[in-house]
């Protein structure tokens, strides 16, 4: 069956003769009459296609008879469904088409207007090509082999820290109350990660791989270094305790080295560098709290941030006591009645909540 007449049928533009001898071809074989209706979905779906949104006809229906073209060979043609021939050979078409009379004529299809059918036939074409492609990329995708598809590991604490080594050989120590998510296998040009929480980074050097962590919205870069990043909230802070890291937010950066430290304010939107280092940010890595002359009201935040605890002040005449200690590996109670018997206080308990009792200090 040539494809002109098909298209001249659908379209409402064949006359007597040419109509009957399509009616004939599908009364042939059951087959024939399937693939014609899944032609005319096509053609319908193509004419609400070029009435809603224009496109480039021809340039499809070429791609479309170069990709016929180019697959009609001997391989291509053993792969076909085989379609049963019919038990009597039909009687060949005439080859003199009937002159059309204005009573032959047939009129139109309703609702076509008069775009010229080969439009139609042209997004028809153009619409099971792109179809195929994506049936095609679809089968491609499903067989895509095991090795291709990365797999995202996530790790969790609670209320205990817990160490892990990266694809890269990267250490990790998560702080309590933490998550960290990331690849079984780092891409070949870069390495990230994501942390909730707060982490210590031993980033094994790879020059050719940044590594990077995604953290509440901001990025921490670096090539190899150790540092801490803090992130329970969009406050996140970043402390270096060896080599040079990039810190962004939005548009604003800042990098830093050895014993540098910033934190980004998310309330003004700004980045800062702090005065100096607190090495307590690297006590849940280390296990070593280090107070010189701190007032109460540091130690305090320092020790919720670190054993995520509620320790409180009874009043604001307690913030000024100075204190200096050393804590190596202790458990919280025993800081709390270290610092009370230091500063001659009480600790009182209500339920978890921890809360430091007695004269204020003079300032």
């Amino acid at each position: 069956m040539n494809d002109d007449l098909l298209g001249k049928y659908l379209a409402g533009e064949a006359n007597a003769a040419e109509s009957e001898r399509v009616r004939q071809w599908l009364g042939e074989d059951e087959v024939y009459q399937q693939e014609f209706d899944k032609f005319e979905r096509i053609w319908e779906t193509a004419g609400q296609v070029n009435r809603e949104a224009p496109v480039d006809t021809d340039a499809a229906w070429l791609k479309m008879k170069s990709r016929m073209t180019a697959t009609s060979t001997p391989a291509s043609t053993a792969q076909a469904p085989t379609v049963p021939a019919p038990a009597t050979p039909p009687p060949p078409f005439p080859s003199v088409e009937t002159p059309p009379t204005d009573e032959t004529i047939v009129r139109p299809l309703s609702g076509r207007g008069a775009t010229p059918w080969r439009t139609y036939w042209r997004a028809a074409a153009m619409i099971a090509l792109v179809c195929t492609l994506g049936w095609l990329a679809f089968q491609k995708y499903l067989n895509k082999p095991e090795a291709e598809v990365v797999a995202i590991q996530s790790v969790k604490t609670t209320n205990q820290k817990q160490e892990r080594t990266l694809p890269d050989g990267t250490k990790v120590t998560l702080n309590r109350g933490s998550r960290l998510s990331f690849p079984q296998a780092f891409a070949s040009d870069s390495r990230e990660v994501t942390l909730s929480g707060e982490a210590f980074f031993e980033v094994t050097p790879d020059p050719a791989r940044p590594f990077r962590i995604k953290a509440q919205g901001t990025t921490v870069q670096v090539l190899g270094t150790s540092f801490s990043v803090r992130a329970y909230d969009e406050n996140v802070k970043v402390a270096v305790r060896t080599g040079k890291v990039e810190f962004t937010a939005k548009k604003k950066a800042v990098t830093l080295v050895k014993n540098e430290t910033a934190a980004f304010d998310a309330a003004e939107d700004t980045i800062r560098k702090l005065p100096k280092l607190d090495v307590n940010l690297f006590s849940y890595k280390t296990g070593r709290l280090e107070f010189k002359n701190d007032r109460l009201s540091d130690v305090v935040q320092t020790l919720n941030d670190v054993y995520q605890a509620d320790v409180q002040l009874a009043n604001p005449g307690l913030q000024n006591c100075l204190l200096t200690v050393t804590f190596d590996d202790e458990s919280l109670d025993h800081v709390l009645n270290v610092t009370a018997e230091t500063l001659g206080l009480r600790v009182r308990r209500e339920g978890s909540r921890a809360i430091f009792e007695g004269k204020g200090c003079a300032q």
